[in-house]
């Protein structure tokens, strides 16, 4: 079940907020400065990101001209993580790809509900956060599809990419994004992909069983058949599971209640109960590219919740 973050918010992110309140007089911190710097060199040499450096913070060459990035902005978008973290490189250049390619246009053409993990490497901090599942495992924002060029799967509305872009708006005198009515149109967009997910898995669920009938195997009956989650409608596996349809109907679909699931990347889930083993989803999660993964250990999943099972289950 969706709520409202206005409610109880995220706990707020202590690396984003240091970064973003430097001490007085002392600006970013060198070792910050230096973190920053090789994180961003590594993005503009492996990813072919185009920036250069700027006296205060960097220049974003893209198809749309360029664009000014504060050093306190990128430096939150880093946190407290190191240069060499696996998370930084493909959080900083989802960061830079979006600020580069990402118009009020595509906005309102390419504009996605998206999950992820509190904890994941493209999760943009609280205030991304439009909607949280109960259970704590998933937070709810916006995102875009198909609007970034070199980034396949969803990525995340950006908070200052989205301030920008408002201003840009109003400058050429333009209205700027109503974000409410287009978080209402993404949480909409989620619940109807969500029962398209839910029709889909138990067509494919009966057609398996009447196949394991009419083959007479009593080893493979309803309860051992496979349930895999896939991408529907611009909204990835992990992102289903916050649509109330999709967890209904995992939940109910053996009469418990309650189904496990593993979705270790954000593209695939699946309940098969020989595969489920808390070990084997994080090995999965673990080989996974940090962009694309989704929940490091099995999920719990009821109608309104989706919950990480606890560490000591195997």
């Amino acid at each position: 079940m969706l709520h409202d973050p206005s409610r109880p918010a995220p706990a707020a992110d202590p690396a984003r907020d240091a970064a973003q309140d430097p001490a007085p007089g002392t600006g970013l911190a060198a070792d910050r400065r230096l973190r920053v710097r090789q994180a961003l060199l590594e993005v503009c040499v492996l990813d072919d990101v185009d920036l250069v450096p700027a006296p205060d913070g960097l220049l974003l060459t893209g198809p749309h001209g360029p664009r000014h990035l504060s050093a306190q902005a990128a430096a939150a978008v880093v946190g407290d993580r190191r240069s060499d973290d696996p998370d930084t490189r493909p959080r900083l250049r989802s960061w830079l790809r979006a600020h580069s390619a990402v118009t009020p246009e595509a906005l309102r053409g390419c504009l996605r509900p998206l999950a992820l993990p509190r904890d994941g490497a493209l999760h943009p901090g609280p205030a991304w956060v439009r909607a949280t599942v109960h259970g704590g495992a998933l937070d709810v924002g916006l995102g875009l599809v198909g609007a970034v060029p070199g980034e396949a799967d969803p990525v995340p509305v950006w908070p200052d990419l989205l301030a920008r872009l408002d201003a840009e708006a109003v400058a050429a005198g333009q209205r700027p994004l109503d974000a409410g009515a287009a978080w209402r149109s993404a949480a909409a967009h989620l619940e109807a992909a969500g029962r398209v997910a839910a029709q889909r898995v138990e067509r494919e669920l009966r057609a398996r069983v009447a196949e394991h009938e009419a083959l007479q195997d009593p080893d493979h009956g309803p309860a051992q058949a496979v349930t895999v989650v896939e991408p529907t409608d611009g909204c990835d596996a992990l992102t289903l599971l916050a649509s109330a349809p999709l967890r209904r109907w995992l939940a109910e679909a053996d009469g418990t209640g309650l189904r496990v699931v593993a979705v270790p990347s954000r593209m695939r889930g699946w309940t098969d109960l020989a595969r489920i083993d808390a070990d084997f989803v994080a090995a999965a999660w673990a080989a996974t590219e940090p962009d694309r993964r989704g929940l490091s250990r099995p999920a719990l999943v009821t109608r309104d919740e989706v919950a990480l099972a606890p560490r000591w289950v195997r």
